[in-house]
Protein backbone atom coordinates (compact mmCIF):
# COMPACT_ATOMS: atom_id res chain seq x y z
CA UNK A 1 0.00 0.00 0.00
CA UNK A 2 2.85 2.60 0.84
CA UNK A 3 4.29 1.65 -2.51
CA UNK A 4 1.15 2.25 -4.18
CA UNK A 5 0.91 5.79 -2.07
CA UNK A 6 4.41 6.86 -3.33
CA UNK A 7 3.71 6.08 -7.00
CA UNK A 8 0.61 7.91 -6.95
CA UNK A 9 2.10 11.60 -5.26
CA UNK A 10 5.23 10.87 -7.67
CA UNK A 11 2.90 10.87 -10.82
CA UNK A 12 0.98 13.87 -9.44
CA UNK A 13 4.23 15.83 -8.74
CA UNK A 14 5.26 14.85 -12.56
CA UNK A 15 1.70 15.54 -13.80
CA UNK A 16 2.33 19.27 -11.90
CA UNK A 17 5.72 20.17 -13.10
CA UNK A 18 5.00 19.14 -17.19
CA UNK A 19 1.66 21.17 -16.74
CA UNK A 20 2.79 23.99 -15.46
CA UNK A 21 5.06 25.53 -18.00
CA UNK A 22 1.91 24.56 -20.82
CA UNK A 23 -0.42 27.02 -18.12
CA UNK A 24 1.77 29.70 -17.95
CA UNK A 25 2.33 29.82 -21.91
CA UNK A 26 -0.93 29.84 -22.23
CA UNK A 27 -1.37 32.66 -19.38
CA UNK A 28 1.47 33.90 -21.87
CA UNK A 29 -0.87 34.02 -24.91
CA UNK A 30 -3.70 35.70 -23.46
CA UNK A 31 -1.81 38.53 -22.27
CA UNK A 32 -1.81 41.56 -24.39
CA UNK A 33 0.37 42.37 -27.21
CA UNK A 34 1.19 45.36 -25.23
CA UNK A 35 2.34 43.70 -22.11
CA UNK A 36 4.24 40.74 -23.98
CA UNK A 37 6.30 43.27 -25.55
CA UNK A 38 7.14 45.17 -22.76
CA UNK A 39 8.90 42.39 -21.19
CA UNK A 40 10.59 41.44 -24.77
CA UNK A 41 11.84 44.98 -24.50
CA UNK A 42 12.80 45.54 -21.24
CA UNK A 43 16.63 45.95 -21.05
CA UNK A 44 16.47 43.61 -17.64
CA UNK A 45 14.86 40.35 -19.36
CA UNK A 46 17.20 37.30 -20.23
CA UNK A 47 17.56 35.50 -23.22
CA UNK A 48 15.52 32.70 -22.17
CA UNK A 49 12.77 34.48 -20.52
CA UNK A 50 12.83 37.08 -23.71
CA UNK A 51 12.49 33.77 -26.29
CA UNK A 52 10.07 32.09 -24.23
CA UNK A 53 7.73 35.59 -24.29
CA UNK A 54 8.59 36.04 -27.87
CA UNK A 55 6.99 32.95 -28.68
CA UNK A 56 3.85 33.65 -26.87
CA UNK A 57 3.96 36.96 -28.52
CA UNK A 58 3.89 34.93 -32.44
CA UNK A 59 1.68 32.00 -31.53
CA UNK A 60 -1.20 34.58 -30.14
CA UNK A 61 -0.24 36.52 -33.71
CA UNK A 62 -0.69 33.42 -35.46
CA UNK A 63 -4.03 32.07 -33.36
CA UNK A 64 -5.44 35.78 -34.00
CA UNK A 65 -4.46 35.54 -37.78
CA UNK A 66 -2.52 39.07 -37.13
CA UNK A 67 -0.36 39.64 -39.96
CA UNK A 68 1.72 42.76 -38.58
CA UNK A 69 2.31 41.30 -35.34
CA UNK A 70 3.69 38.29 -36.63
CA UNK A 71 6.05 39.59 -38.84
CA UNK A 72 6.97 41.79 -36.19
CA UNK A 73 7.42 38.79 -33.71
CA UNK A 74 9.52 36.81 -35.97
CA UNK A 75 11.74 40.15 -36.86
CA UNK A 76 12.92 40.26 -32.92
CA UNK A 77 13.49 36.91 -32.76
CA UNK A 78 15.86 36.86 -35.50
CA UNK A 79 18.44 39.33 -33.05
CA UNK A 80 18.43 37.29 -30.34
CA UNK A 81 18.57 33.55 -31.99
CA UNK A 82 22.04 31.96 -33.90
CA UNK A 83 22.90 32.83 -37.56
CA UNK A 84 21.49 29.48 -38.30
CA UNK A 85 18.30 29.64 -36.67
CA UNK A 86 17.59 33.79 -37.88
CA UNK A 87 18.31 32.70 -41.59
CA UNK A 88 15.12 30.42 -40.93
CA UNK A 89 13.33 33.17 -39.52
CA UNK A 90 13.84 35.42 -42.42
CA UNK A 91 12.68 32.87 -44.77
CA UNK A 92 9.38 32.43 -42.89
CA UNK A 93 8.84 36.32 -42.31
CA UNK A 94 9.30 36.77 -46.24
CA UNK A 95 6.24 35.49 -47.20
CA UNK A 96 4.11 37.78 -44.93
CA UNK A 97 6.00 40.71 -45.94
CA UNK A 98 3.65 40.16 -49.26
CA UNK A 99 0.70 40.10 -47.67
CA UNK A 100 1.18 42.97 -45.58
CA UNK A 101 2.68 45.05 -49.00
CA UNK A 102 4.51 47.72 -47.39
CA UNK A 103 6.64 50.02 -48.99
CA UNK A 104 8.64 51.24 -45.61
CA UNK A 105 8.54 47.31 -44.11
CA UNK A 106 10.11 45.64 -46.91
CA UNK A 107 13.44 48.33 -47.01
CA UNK A 108 13.39 47.57 -43.77
CA UNK A 109 13.28 43.63 -44.48
CA UNK A 110 16.26 44.24 -46.67
CA UNK A 111 18.32 46.09 -43.97
CA UNK A 112 17.82 43.28 -41.53
CA UNK A 113 19.01 40.46 -44.02
CA UNK A 114 22.66 42.94 -44.45
CA UNK A 115 22.57 43.26 -40.82
CA UNK A 116 22.11 39.95 -40.18
CA UNK A 117 25.14 39.16 -43.10
CA UNK A 118 27.65 41.51 -41.59
CA UNK A 119 27.36 40.71 -38.29
CA UNK A 120 28.22 37.12 -39.10
CA UNK A 121 31.14 38.66 -41.28
CA UNK A 122 29.25 37.31 -44.26
CA UNK A 123 30.01 40.53 -45.90
CA UNK A 124 29.82 39.55 -49.51
CA UNK A 125 26.57 38.55 -49.07
CA UNK A 126 25.36 41.41 -46.81
CA UNK A 127 26.57 44.13 -49.68
CA UNK A 128 25.16 42.40 -52.02
CA UNK A 129 21.57 43.09 -50.29
CA UNK A 130 22.71 46.46 -48.91
CA UNK A 131 23.02 47.04 -53.09
CA UNK A 132 19.48 45.95 -53.00
CA UNK A 133 18.64 47.99 -50.64
CA UNK A 134 20.00 51.23 -51.33
CA UNK A 135 18.59 50.65 -55.04
CA UNK A 136 15.15 50.39 -52.92
CA UNK A 137 15.00 52.95 -50.60
CA UNK A 138 16.00 55.46 -53.08
CA UNK A 139 13.20 54.61 -55.62
CA UNK A 140 10.79 54.42 -52.78
CA UNK A 141 12.04 57.44 -51.19
CA UNK A 142 12.56 55.95 -47.51
CA UNK A 143 15.75 58.26 -46.78
CA UNK A 144 16.14 56.81 -42.77
CA UNK A 145 16.21 53.09 -44.34
CA UNK A 146 18.65 54.75 -47.48
CA UNK A 147 21.14 56.17 -44.51
CA UNK A 148 20.70 52.79 -42.37
CA UNK A 149 21.85 50.90 -45.06
CA UNK A 150 25.00 53.67 -45.62
CA UNK A 151 25.93 52.87 -42.56
CA UNK A 152 26.09 49.64 -43.38
CA UNK A 153 28.23 49.48 -46.33
CA UNK A 154 30.47 52.08 -44.15
CA UNK A 155 31.03 49.54 -42.06
CA UNK A 156 31.73 46.87 -44.06
CA UNK A 157 34.00 49.33 -45.90
CA UNK A 158 35.88 49.77 -42.84
CA UNK A 159 35.81 46.13 -41.57
CA UNK A 160 37.83 45.66 -45.21
CA UNK A 161 40.15 48.53 -44.72
CA UNK A 162 38.83 50.78 -47.34
CA UNK A 163 38.66 53.31 -44.62
CA UNK A 164 38.29 56.67 -47.02
CA UNK A 165 35.49 54.70 -48.87
CA UNK A 166 33.77 54.10 -45.01
CA UNK A 167 34.08 57.97 -44.54
CA UNK A 168 32.44 58.85 -47.15
CA UNK A 169 29.15 56.21 -46.51
CA UNK A 170 29.24 57.52 -42.97
CA UNK A 171 29.54 60.85 -43.13
CA UNK A 172 26.30 60.85 -45.92
CA UNK A 173 24.36 59.43 -43.33
CA UNK A 174 25.44 61.66 -40.48
CA UNK A 175 24.88 64.53 -42.16
CA UNK A 176 21.60 62.94 -42.88
CA UNK A 177 19.97 62.50 -39.29
CA UNK A 178 21.64 65.62 -37.92
CA UNK A 179 19.03 67.74 -39.61
CA UNK A 180 16.12 65.69 -38.01
CA UNK A 181 14.78 66.47 -34.78
CA UNK A 182 13.84 62.89 -33.98
CA UNK A 183 15.20 60.55 -31.25
CA UNK A 184 15.84 57.34 -33.68
CA UNK A 185 17.63 59.86 -35.84
CA UNK A 186 19.29 61.51 -32.98
CA UNK A 187 20.55 57.82 -31.73
CA UNK A 188 21.64 57.15 -35.41
CA UNK A 189 23.62 60.22 -35.35
CA UNK A 190 25.35 59.34 -32.73
CA UNK A 191 25.81 56.06 -33.72
CA UNK A 192 27.64 57.20 -36.83
CA UNK A 193 29.46 60.06 -35.27
CA UNK A 194 31.29 56.88 -33.51
CA UNK A 195 31.77 55.32 -36.31
CA UNK A 196 33.16 57.83 -38.11
CA UNK A 197 35.99 58.45 -35.00
CA UNK A 198 36.89 54.46 -35.69
CA UNK A 199 37.50 55.01 -38.82
CA UNK A 200 39.71 57.98 -38.26
CA UNK A 201 41.36 55.99 -35.62
CA UNK A 202 42.49 53.52 -38.33
CA UNK A 203 43.41 56.55 -40.92
CA UNK A 204 45.61 58.27 -37.77
CA UNK A 205 43.87 61.59 -38.59
CA UNK A 206 44.30 63.06 -35.03
CA UNK A 207 42.30 66.47 -36.62
CA UNK A 208 39.31 64.39 -37.78
CA UNK A 209 39.06 62.20 -34.77
CA UNK A 210 38.72 65.20 -32.19
CA UNK A 211 36.30 67.05 -34.12
CA UNK A 212 34.11 64.06 -34.11
CA UNK A 213 34.72 63.66 -30.11
CA UNK A 214 33.65 67.57 -29.87
CA UNK A 215 30.50 66.97 -31.93
CA UNK A 216 29.95 63.93 -30.27
CA UNK A 217 30.23 65.82 -26.71
CA UNK A 218 27.95 68.54 -28.11
CA UNK A 219 25.04 66.08 -28.84
CA UNK A 220 25.27 63.57 -26.00
CA UNK A 221 22.51 65.13 -24.07
CA UNK A 222 19.87 64.45 -26.74
CA UNK A 223 19.67 60.68 -25.78
CA UNK A 224 17.92 59.56 -22.91
CA UNK A 225 19.87 58.66 -19.08
CA UNK A 226 20.22 55.02 -20.49
CA UNK A 227 21.66 55.54 -23.55
CA UNK A 228 23.70 58.36 -22.74
CA UNK A 229 25.57 56.26 -20.45
CA UNK A 230 26.62 53.82 -23.40
CA UNK A 231 27.29 56.43 -25.65
CA UNK A 232 29.64 58.06 -22.97
CA UNK A 233 31.26 54.48 -22.50
CA UNK A 234 32.28 54.54 -26.49
CA UNK A 235 32.76 58.37 -25.96
CA UNK A 236 36.06 57.43 -23.57
CA UNK A 237 37.18 54.73 -26.39
CA UNK A 238 37.28 57.31 -29.02
CA UNK A 239 38.82 59.32 -26.28
CA UNK A 240 41.36 56.40 -25.76
CA UNK A 241 42.09 56.25 -29.15
CA UNK A 242 42.87 59.88 -29.85
CA UNK A 243 45.09 60.34 -26.74
CA UNK A 244 47.04 56.55 -27.62
CA UNK A 245 47.67 58.49 -31.27
CA UNK A 246 49.11 61.50 -29.60
CA UNK A 247 51.41 59.29 -27.38
CA UNK A 248 49.46 59.89 -24.34
CA UNK A 249 49.52 56.93 -22.97
CA UNK A 250 48.66 57.25 -19.05
CA UNK A 251 45.67 59.53 -20.11
CA UNK A 252 44.91 56.93 -23.18
CA UNK A 253 44.78 53.82 -20.54
CA UNK A 254 42.37 55.56 -18.39
CA UNK A 255 40.24 56.68 -21.12
CA UNK A 256 40.47 52.95 -21.99
CA UNK A 257 39.76 51.19 -18.66
CA UNK A 258 36.50 53.72 -18.49
CA UNK A 259 35.48 52.19 -21.16
CA UNK A 260 35.60 48.86 -20.95
CA UNK A 261 32.93 48.41 -17.98
CA UNK A 262 30.12 49.97 -20.74
CA UNK A 263 31.61 47.52 -23.59
CA UNK A 264 31.88 44.95 -21.93
CA UNK A 265 28.08 45.09 -20.70
CA UNK A 266 26.99 46.10 -23.94
CA UNK A 267 28.31 42.45 -25.38
CA UNK A 268 30.12 44.38 -27.71
CA UNK A 269 33.08 41.25 -27.47
CA UNK A 270 35.14 42.73 -30.80
CA UNK A 271 35.71 46.53 -29.55
CA UNK A 272 35.98 44.80 -25.74
CA UNK A 273 39.09 43.39 -27.59
CA UNK A 274 40.60 45.90 -29.05
CA UNK A 275 40.56 48.07 -25.66
CA UNK A 276 42.67 45.14 -24.29
CA UNK A 277 44.97 45.35 -27.37
CA UNK A 278 45.23 48.83 -26.65
CA UNK A 279 46.00 48.50 -23.27
CA UNK A 280 48.80 45.53 -24.03
CA UNK A 281 50.80 48.17 -26.20
CA UNK A 282 50.76 50.75 -23.26
CA UNK A 283 51.68 48.44 -21.19
CA UNK A 284 54.56 47.10 -23.80
CA UNK A 285 55.72 50.57 -24.20
CA UNK A 286 56.55 51.35 -20.42
CA UNK A 287 58.08 47.76 -20.88
CA UNK A 288 55.75 45.83 -18.71
CA UNK A 289 55.79 42.62 -21.05
CA UNK A 290 54.34 40.13 -18.83
CA UNK A 291 50.94 42.72 -18.05
CA UNK A 292 51.17 43.46 -22.15
CA UNK A 293 50.92 39.17 -23.13
CA UNK A 294 48.28 38.91 -20.55
CA UNK A 295 46.04 41.45 -22.87
CA UNK A 296 47.43 40.05 -25.67
CA UNK A 297 46.73 36.56 -25.03
CA UNK A 298 42.65 37.89 -24.44
CA UNK A 299 42.85 38.71 -27.93
CA UNK A 300 44.13 35.13 -28.66
CA UNK A 301 41.54 33.16 -26.59
CA UNK A 302 39.06 35.01 -28.85
CA UNK A 303 40.31 34.03 -31.71
CA UNK A 304 40.76 30.44 -30.25
CA UNK A 305 36.94 30.66 -29.40
CA UNK A 306 35.58 32.58 -32.35
CA UNK A 307 37.91 31.39 -35.30
CA UNK A 308 37.88 34.68 -36.88
CA UNK A 309 39.47 38.35 -35.64
CA UNK A 310 38.83 42.15 -37.09
CA UNK A 311 42.11 42.92 -38.65
CA UNK A 312 42.44 45.78 -36.13
CA UNK A 313 43.21 42.78 -33.50
CA UNK A 314 45.81 40.95 -35.92
CA UNK A 315 48.59 42.87 -34.14
CA UNK A 316 48.29 41.29 -31.14
CA UNK A 317 49.90 38.30 -32.56
CA UNK A 318 53.01 40.40 -33.71
CA UNK A 319 53.63 41.09 -30.02
CA UNK A 320 53.31 37.67 -29.60
CA UNK A 321 55.41 36.01 -31.57
CA UNK A 322 58.00 38.96 -30.46
CA UNK A 323 57.94 37.66 -26.20
CA UNK A 324 57.78 34.13 -27.51
CA UNK A 325 61.06 34.14 -29.28
CA UNK A 326 62.31 37.26 -27.10
CA UNK A 327 62.07 34.46 -23.68
CA UNK A 328 62.67 31.24 -25.76
CA UNK A 329 58.81 29.22 -25.61
CA UNK A 330 59.33 27.77 -28.90
CA UNK A 331 56.10 25.85 -28.41
CA UNK A 332 54.24 29.22 -28.07
CA UNK A 333 55.91 31.67 -30.73
CA UNK A 334 54.86 28.33 -33.30
CA UNK A 335 50.90 28.58 -31.99
CA UNK A 336 50.72 32.54 -32.43
CA UNK A 337 52.67 31.99 -35.59
CA UNK A 338 50.07 29.47 -37.18
CA UNK A 339 47.26 31.67 -35.83
CA UNK A 340 48.17 34.26 -37.63
CA UNK A 341 49.31 32.52 -40.85
CA UNK A 342 45.27 31.43 -40.53
CA UNK A 343 43.99 35.14 -40.17
CA UNK A 344 46.48 36.40 -42.84
CA UNK A 345 44.83 33.60 -45.22
CA UNK A 346 41.29 34.78 -43.76
CA UNK A 347 41.84 38.58 -44.23
CA UNK A 348 42.67 37.65 -48.10
CA UNK A 349 39.89 35.40 -48.82
CA UNK A 350 37.54 38.05 -47.64
CA UNK A 351 39.36 40.93 -49.31
CA UNK A 352 39.72 38.52 -52.62
CA UNK A 353 35.55 37.91 -52.41
CA UNK A 354 34.77 42.01 -51.87
CA UNK A 355 36.96 43.35 -54.50
CA UNK A 356 34.58 42.56 -57.54
CA UNK A 357 31.03 43.62 -55.57
CA UNK A 358 33.07 46.59 -54.03
CA UNK A 359 34.56 48.05 -56.88
CA UNK A 360 32.35 47.11 -59.81
CA UNK A 361 28.59 46.63 -58.74
CA UNK A 362 28.45 49.60 -56.44
CA UNK A 363 30.38 51.48 -59.87
CA UNK A 364 28.19 50.26 -62.22
CA UNK A 365 25.50 51.09 -59.78
CA UNK A 366 26.63 54.53 -59.97
CA UNK A 367 26.60 54.58 -63.77
CA UNK A 368 23.42 53.24 -64.24
CA UNK A 369 22.00 55.88 -62.16
CA UNK A 370 24.20 58.53 -64.42
CA UNK A 371 22.53 56.85 -67.64
CA UNK A 372 19.06 57.29 -66.17
CA UNK A 373 19.47 60.90 -65.31
CA UNK A 374 21.34 61.62 -68.82
CA UNK A 375 17.85 60.14 -70.22
CA UNK A 376 15.88 62.32 -68.90
CA UNK A 377 17.68 64.94 -70.17
CA UNK A 378 17.72 64.10 -73.21
CA UNK A 379 13.99 63.43 -74.05
CA UNK A 380 14.07 67.23 -72.24
CA UNK A 381 16.48 68.98 -74.43
CA UNK A 382 16.97 67.04 -77.91
CA UNK A 383 19.34 65.84 -79.79
CA UNK A 384 22.15 68.37 -79.29
CA UNK A 385 22.31 66.85 -75.31
CA UNK A 386 21.94 63.67 -76.08
CA UNK A 387 25.30 63.84 -78.34
CA UNK A 388 26.59 65.69 -74.66
CA UNK A 389 24.92 63.38 -73.05
CA UNK A 390 26.65 60.10 -74.67
CA UNK A 391 29.69 61.79 -74.75
CA UNK A 392 29.95 62.33 -70.64
CA UNK A 393 28.79 59.12 -70.60
CA UNK A 394 31.00 57.50 -71.90
CA UNK A 395 33.65 59.81 -70.88
CA UNK A 396 32.09 58.74 -67.09
CA UNK A 397 32.69 54.57 -67.96
CA UNK A 398 36.36 55.38 -69.05
CA UNK A 399 37.21 57.50 -65.79
CA UNK A 400 35.14 54.19 -63.78
CA UNK A 401 37.24 51.80 -65.45
CA UNK A 402 40.30 53.24 -65.52
CA UNK A 403 39.38 53.82 -61.46
CA UNK A 404 38.57 50.47 -60.93
CA UNK A 405 42.06 49.12 -62.61
CA UNK A 406 43.44 51.36 -60.25
CA UNK A 407 41.65 49.87 -57.28
CA UNK A 408 41.78 46.07 -58.51
CA UNK A 409 45.77 46.95 -58.64
CA UNK A 410 45.89 48.05 -55.41
CA UNK A 411 43.83 45.28 -53.84
CA UNK A 412 46.34 42.35 -55.75
CA UNK A 413 49.15 44.78 -54.30
CA UNK A 414 48.18 44.44 -50.53
CA UNK A 415 47.24 40.84 -51.06
CA UNK A 416 51.28 40.62 -52.14
CA UNK A 417 52.46 42.19 -49.50
CA UNK A 418 50.36 39.69 -47.41
CA UNK A 419 51.65 36.71 -48.73
CA UNK A 420 55.17 38.61 -48.77
CA UNK A 421 54.60 38.27 -44.66
CA UNK A 422 53.14 35.62 -44.67
CA UNK A 423 55.96 33.89 -46.12
CA UNK A 424 58.35 35.13 -44.24
CA UNK A 425 56.43 33.91 -40.89
CA UNK A 426 56.15 30.54 -42.38
CA UNK A 427 60.08 29.92 -42.32
CA UNK A 428 60.62 31.78 -39.01
CA UNK A 429 57.71 28.63 -38.40
CA UNK A 430 60.01 25.89 -40.47
CA UNK A 431 62.90 27.17 -38.76
CA UNK A 432 61.80 26.72 -35.23
CA UNK A 433 60.29 23.38 -35.93
CA UNK A 434 63.69 22.26 -37.67
CA UNK A 435 64.94 23.71 -34.15
CA UNK A 436 62.73 21.28 -32.47
CA UNK A 437 62.90 18.33 -34.44
CA UNK A 438 67.16 18.83 -33.83
CA UNK A 439 66.54 18.55 -29.94
CA UNK A 440 64.32 15.72 -30.14
CA UNK A 441 67.24 14.19 -32.13
CA UNK A 442 69.73 15.29 -29.32
CA UNK A 443 67.97 13.83 -26.23
CA UNK A 444 66.41 10.71 -28.09
CA UNK A 445 69.16 9.78 -29.85
CA UNK A 446 66.90 8.86 -32.74
CA UNK A 447 66.20 10.20 -36.58
CA UNK A 448 62.44 11.22 -36.88
CA UNK A 449 60.80 11.21 -40.33
CA UNK A 450 61.49 14.31 -42.63
CA UNK A 451 58.39 15.91 -42.49
CA UNK A 452 57.61 18.01 -45.99
CA UNK A 453 56.27 21.37 -45.72
CA UNK A 454 52.55 22.24 -46.73
CA UNK A 455 51.98 18.47 -47.96
CA UNK A 456 48.97 16.11 -47.14
CA UNK A 457 50.63 12.68 -47.31
CA UNK A 458 53.92 11.73 -46.90
CA UNK A 459 56.16 11.25 -50.22
CA UNK A 460 58.52 8.81 -50.83
CA UNK A 461 61.92 9.55 -52.60
CA UNK A 462 64.95 7.25 -53.81
CA UNK A 463 68.50 7.81 -51.75
CA UNK A 464 69.41 9.91 -55.01
CA UNK A 465 66.30 11.79 -55.06
CA UNK A 466 66.78 12.52 -50.90
CA UNK A 467 70.38 13.65 -51.57
CA UNK A 468 69.26 16.09 -54.66
CA UNK A 469 66.78 17.86 -52.20
CA UNK A 470 68.93 18.35 -50.17
CA UNK A 471 71.59 20.08 -52.18
CA UNK A 472 68.81 21.77 -53.44
CA UNK A 473 67.42 23.33 -50.24
CA UNK A 474 71.47 24.58 -49.74
CA UNK A 475 71.27 25.73 -52.81
CA UNK A 476 68.20 27.57 -52.08
CA UNK A 477 69.56 28.62 -48.49
CA UNK A 478 72.98 30.17 -50.25
CA UNK A 479 70.55 31.81 -52.99
CA UNK A 480 73.09 30.71 -55.72
CA UNK A 481 69.98 30.99 -58.35
CA UNK A 482 70.52 34.67 -58.09
CA UNK A 483 73.85 34.12 -60.55
CA UNK A 484 72.85 33.25 -64.08
CA UNK A 485 72.80 29.30 -64.15
CA UNK A 486 71.98 26.71 -66.69
CA UNK A 487 70.28 23.32 -65.75
CA UNK A 488 73.38 20.92 -67.12
CA UNK A 489 75.60 23.52 -64.44
CA UNK A 490 73.11 23.03 -61.60
CA UNK A 491 73.48 19.21 -62.26
CA UNK A 492 77.31 19.28 -62.89
CA UNK A 493 76.81 21.22 -59.14
CA UNK A 494 74.84 18.87 -57.51
CA UNK A 495 77.28 15.75 -59.10
CA UNK A 496 74.13 14.32 -61.30
CA UNK A 497 73.43 14.64 -64.83
CA UNK A 498 70.67 16.79 -66.51
CA UNK A 499 68.35 13.74 -67.34
CA UNK A 500 67.86 12.95 -63.28
CA UNK A 501 67.80 16.23 -62.35
CA UNK A 502 65.19 17.60 -64.83
CA UNK A 503 63.20 14.64 -63.56
CA UNK A 504 63.35 15.68 -60.18
CA UNK A 505 62.40 18.96 -60.89
CA UNK A 506 59.25 18.63 -63.17
CA UNK A 507 58.14 16.27 -60.53
CA UNK A 508 58.61 18.88 -57.48
CA UNK A 509 59.19 22.41 -58.23
CA UNK A 510 58.30 22.69 -61.90
CA UNK A 511 60.55 23.10 -64.81
CA UNK A 512 64.12 23.95 -64.40
CA UNK A 513 62.69 27.74 -65.67
CA UNK A 514 59.76 27.71 -63.57
CA UNK A 515 61.71 27.11 -60.35
CA UNK A 516 64.88 29.06 -60.86
CA UNK A 517 62.36 32.30 -61.64
CA UNK A 518 59.90 31.77 -58.68
CA UNK A 519 63.28 31.78 -56.52
CA UNK A 520 64.46 35.49 -57.81
CA UNK A 521 61.02 36.81 -57.52
CA UNK A 522 60.50 35.91 -54.31
CA UNK A 523 63.75 37.18 -53.33
CA UNK A 524 63.45 40.29 -54.98
CA UNK A 525 59.47 40.80 -53.53
CA UNK A 526 60.97 40.13 -50.16
CA UNK A 527 64.39 42.43 -50.65
CA UNK A 528 61.93 45.23 -51.97
CA UNK A 529 60.03 45.29 -48.87
CA UNK A 530 62.41 45.26 -46.32
CA UNK A 531 64.82 47.52 -48.31
CA UNK A 532 64.14 51.03 -49.06
CA UNK A 533 67.79 51.24 -50.86
CA UNK A 534 66.80 48.48 -53.27
CA UNK A 535 63.77 50.56 -54.77
CA UNK A 536 66.31 53.84 -55.72
CA UNK A 537 68.06 51.16 -58.27
CA UNK A 538 67.03 51.25 -61.75
CA UNK A 539 64.71 48.11 -63.56
CA UNK A 540 67.80 47.36 -65.16
CA UNK A 541 69.68 47.05 -62.04
CA UNK A 542 67.44 44.97 -59.78
CA UNK A 543 66.96 42.55 -63.13
CA UNK A 544 70.97 41.93 -63.10
CA UNK A 545 71.62 41.91 -59.60
CA UNK A 546 68.79 38.88 -59.26
CA UNK A 547 69.87 37.22 -62.26
CA UNK A 548 67.74 37.90 -65.03
CA UNK A 549 69.15 38.80 -68.63
CA UNK A 550 67.90 42.03 -69.13
CA UNK A 551 64.81 44.21 -67.94
CA UNK A 552 62.27 42.92 -70.59
CA UNK A 553 62.69 39.26 -68.71
CA UNK A 554 62.97 40.18 -64.82
CA UNK A 555 59.75 42.63 -65.48
CA UNK A 556 57.33 39.69 -67.54
CA UNK A 557 58.21 36.96 -64.84
CA UNK A 558 57.90 39.39 -62.21
CA UNK A 559 54.44 39.93 -63.84
CA UNK A 560 53.50 36.61 -64.46
CA UNK A 561 53.54 35.67 -61.01
CA UNK A 562 51.99 39.01 -59.06
CA UNK A 563 50.38 40.57 -62.33
CA UNK A 564 52.21 43.76 -61.52
CA UNK A 565 55.10 45.18 -62.84
CA UNK A 566 57.86 46.29 -60.76
CA UNK A 567 57.78 49.83 -61.15
CA UNK A 568 54.18 49.56 -59.70
CA UNK A 569 54.94 47.59 -56.89
CA UNK A 570 57.87 49.96 -56.04
CA UNK A 571 56.10 52.85 -56.38
CA UNK A 572 53.44 51.38 -54.09
CA UNK A 573 55.82 50.57 -51.21
CA UNK A 574 57.33 54.34 -51.52
CA UNK A 575 53.67 55.38 -50.89
CA UNK A 576 53.12 52.76 -48.30
CA UNK A 577 56.31 54.42 -46.22
CA UNK A 578 55.42 57.88 -46.96
CA UNK A 579 52.16 57.20 -45.15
Amino acid sequence: MPSTYLKNHISILLLTIFLLPLTSFSQKTSDTYESLWKVIENDTTTKPIKLIYLDSYIAKAQKENNTLKHYKGLEKKSFVVSYTEALELIEEMQPLLYKINNDSLTGDFINRNVVLHYKNRHFNQALQYAIASENYNEEHKNFYNLNLVKRNIGNIYYHTRHYQKAVSYFSQAKNYYKGINDYNHSRAYLSTLYSLGKTYTQLQSTDSLQNTIVEIEQNVHLLNAKHKETENGYLNYLKGCLAFLENNTADAATFFKNALPIVTANEDFTNEHVIYLYLGKIAWLNDDKVTAVTYFSKVDDLFKEKQFLNYELREAYDYLISFYKETNQTQLQLQATENVIALNKQFEEEQLKLSNTLHTELETKKLENERSVLNISNKQYGFGLVVLGILILLLLIYVIWQDNEKKKLKIKFTALIEKVKTDKIVLEKARIEEEQKLEKEQINSVINENKVANLNVEKSFSLTEKKLLKQLERFENEKQFLKPIKLDELAQDLGTNRSTLSTLLNKEKGSFNTYINELRINEVLKDLTENSDLRKLSIQEIAENYGFANPKSFTQQFKAQTSLTPSYFIEQLELQDLN
